[in-house]
């Protein structure tokens, strides 16, 4: 295991959102209050992008750019022209949510969540976009104040889940179809410092946790046991995923907000990404489809119902 260090110290509000574009070469995060989106390729070059709306997590898309996550829907990003194409809104009926967290499984499906801003009610939602583009709800994963995950098992057998203001992680099979099954509780993160946040796994079953508010990151056994703990130099760890040329290096994004300023002082690398090489191995991001239908029941097809915005 190597030395952790800082690749960028962008001193981002709300790093999150972290993931290995295979195809690129490239580690692409997000910081969500400033709505910037960031690439870093591996000569360690960064290049960004602003794009309002509140961009909170993004993943390749197979017919080119990404596809993105914003506070009130999904749109397609092309980064050759800067141009966000809406293409589904959802929660506009909840003013005080957001899109939040979001990955594709090893199916190529979009999973994503939402949450209260205010951090009170379980207003929020998890919901998978399939391989032709149409969404659901996934009801029996819901509701929660703050979604974070989803992260996936590399065999593709296993969704897991984080409830945060609970410190709860769940987890539950996935069938052939990709379809959910009833959660489990996987973790009780009450015996651990600071609240569970952003997550990956690796191909030995391992799930690495990150704690917002508790400096470090977390490797979990599939029994829940605790197997390696990364020490942070800043306090809100937000998301990890592996990447690099052998899938070996764990890449974490880091935040400020809630710090105060002495403590801003005290951590001056906090909103920065971190990288450290690992014996473990983890899987690339798949490429998802661009959206085409928006959820107002439990599935909703395309052209059928609700704001779905060509483009």
């Amino acid at each position: 295991m190597s030395k952790l260090r800082c690749l960028w110290d962008g001193k981002a509000e709300l790093g999150e959102g972290v993931f290995w574009h295979e195809a690129e070469q490239s580690v692409y995060w997000v910081d969500i209050i400033r709505s910037d989106l960031y690439r870093m390729t591996t000569d360690g070059s960064v290049v960004s992008w602003h794009f309002p709306g509140g961009i909170s997590s993004a993943a390749p898309c197979n017919t080119g750019g990404l596809l993105a996550t914003f506070a009130k829907g999904l749109s397609h990003l092309d980064l050759d022209t800067n141009i966000a194409t809406p293409l589904v809104a959802l929660e506009i009926d909840l003013p005080d949510n957001r899109l939040n967290d979001g990955c594709s499984d090893t199916r190529g499906q979009f999973w994503f969540g939402s949450r209260d801003n205010n951090q009170q009610d379980p207003t929020g939602s998890f919901y998978c976009m399939d391989r032709v583009g149409d969404i659901t709800r996934v009801e029996t994963l819901g509701p929660v104040c703050i979604s974070n995950g989803p992260a996936f098992s590399t065999d593709g057998q296993w969704i897991y889940i984080t409830h945060t203001l609970k410190k709860k992680v769940y987890r539950a099979r996935l069938d052939q179809n990709g379809l959910a099954a009833e959660p489990e509780l996987h973790i009780d993160f009450m015996q651990y410092e600071g609240f569970p946040d952003g997550m990956c796994s690796d191909t030995d079953g391992g799930l690495w946790i990150c704690h917002f508010a508790g400096k470090r990151v977390t490797r979990f056994l599939a029994n829940g046991d605790v197997s390696l703990v990364i020490e942070m130099p800043v306090p809100n760890i937000t998301k990890c995923a592996f990447g690099g040329p052998d899938l070996r290096t764990l890449y974490i994004t880091t935040a400020r907000t809630t710090l105060s300023e002495a403590q801003r002082k005290e951590y001056p690398l906090s909103g920065g990404l971190f990288a450290i090489d690992l014996p473990f191995c983890g899987a690339p991001m798949a490429a998802v489809t661009r959206a085409r239908g928006v959820l107002t029941g439990v599935i909703v097809k395309s052209g059928v119902q609700g704001k779905s915005i060509s483009g």
